[in-house]
């Protein structure tokens, strides 16, 4: 190998070391933040906590083994409501024959805790839809256009989503279709997700969200479910 291959490898190596300490110090001073932020607000704070990885299925989440990791947890009562957040990560990789490329995707979950439920999800039409790889889950319209238009559902039961997605929920939720925003009801929380790193606003804002969306759920849903 020739002097200026040493050369160039060791200055390659120095500029991998140098962005490895300045990611770990920006990541550092993320978590002082959010950990501030949560004690000035009453959350909780976490910085990592890999219980979390496995907890949901479906869609931004991946099955199985992976390198995925919940960090940045941040948990409180909300409106009467018990909070979760977090920021769900992994890497892919790709090879192109010449270059390897490492992409990070990054995800912000919210979850409220609920009864248990069976899985109920609602997408945005236009996202791109691939049904959830439970038993039993499947395509369900709910007959009134503008929502089978706007919304595609993944069903596990359909009485209990005909039951949640009454016509007054239907309703509030054509009223703010252009937030496209999806959720799931699963086991014992309803869930929504978000591309992007997480936010403290933008999770208290996803958490009113998803309380508004409960208190447009009939009361006698609950009912069925408990126990």
């Amino acid at each position: 190998m020739s002097g200026g291959a040493v050369a160039f490898m060791a200055i390659a190596v120095v500029v991998i070391i140098v962005i490895a300490v300045m990611s770990a110090a920006a990541e550092r001073e993320r978590a002082e933040a959010l950990a501030a932020w949560a004690r000035e607000h009453g959350w909780n704070y976490d910085r990592e906590r890999p219980e979390l990885v496995d907890r949901f299925g479906g869609t931004p989440f991946l099955s199985g083994r992976s390198n995925a990791k919940a960090k940045h947890v941040l948990c409180a009562d909300h409106r009467g409501h018990r909070v979760l957040a977090y920021e769900y990560t992994y890497t892919t990789t790709s090879h192109n024959g010449q270059t390897t490329t490492t992409t990070t995707h990054r995800y912000t979950i919210v979850a409220l805790s609920t009864p248990p439920t069976p899985v109920l999800e609602v997408k945005a039409e236009h996202f791109g839809h691939t049904l959830l790889g439970l038993l039993g889950v499947h395509d369900l319209q709910v007959g009134e256009q503008a929502f089978d238009d706007t919304f595609r559902i993944a069903a596990q039961d359909d009485a209990f989503a005909l039951a949640v997605l009454s016509p007054q929920l239907r309703a509030w939720l054509l009223e703010r279709a252009q937030e496209r925003a999806p959720f799931r009801f699963t086991g014992g929380h309803v869930l929504a997700w978000s591309t992007g790193r997480l936010e403290p606003d933008a999770v208290v804002a996803g958490a009113d969200t998803l309380v508004d969306l409960l208190e447009q759920v009939p009361a006698q849903v609950w009912e069925g479910t408990r126990g």
